[in-house]
């Protein structure tokens, strides 16, 4: 069955409160929410209690980009990617972002953190949501920058295309018990 937005990442929210970020100075780390769906069950399901989970690290946005972000936010209640050439928010320059809706299935994710939309706070999502809609265990963890630009592309690979360049580890599963069931036939 298919898994929404809201019901992969509701318990990851800003609104559960955060902590002074380990791995980076000068940010904030989101802490877990109650469970609210099975899907966040099974995600959750080799993590301690009382763990921070991996990865969470808020961005830090200026006031301006927020405005911005829930402007767009606001624009629609169908999920569809809005770019400058609509005209439907004044000041946007990105090529174009994709507001999140709770009810639906998140299309694909990119290695751009900026190219979605929280569903329901005004910013990009986290690694650990990129990662918890591509079906990583919260178990694991992700090394390296968040992100990368210029030259360093060639030699850093940023948490986030680690996410988005990765194969969701669910659909790999499946892929290997069909390979395993055909294999024995």
């Amino acid at each position: 069955m298919p898994v929404t937005i809201k019901e992969a990442i509701s318990d990851l929210e800003e609104r559960h409160g955060k902590i002074e970020s380990k791995d980076s100075k000068g940010f904030f780390n989101g802490i877990y929410g109650e469970i609210e769906s099975p899907y966040q069950q099974i995600m959750r399901s080799e993590m301690p209690e009382e763990a921070i989970p991996d990865s969470h690290r808020f961005a830090r946005q200026r006031k301006e980009t927020v405005d911005i972000l829930i402007k767009l936010m606001a624009i629609s209640d169908t999920l569809f990617r809005i770019s400058p050439q609509q005209n439907l928010v004044e000041g946007l320059k990105k090529r174009g972002i994709t507001p999140l809706k709770p009810q639906v299935i998140c299309p694909t994710i990119t290695s751009i953190p900026d190219d979605l939309i929280h569903y329901s706070e005004p910013r990009i999502m986290t690694v650990r949501e990129h990662a918890r809609i591509q079906s990583f265990l919260d178990d694991y963890e992700f090394k390296g920058k968040y992100t990368t630009g210029g030259q360093f592309r060639k030699s850093e690979v940023p948490r986030y295309t680690q996410v988005a360049n990765a194969i969701p580890p669910i659909f790999a599963e499946q892929v290997g018990l069909i390979l395993v069931v055909s294999s024995n036939l």
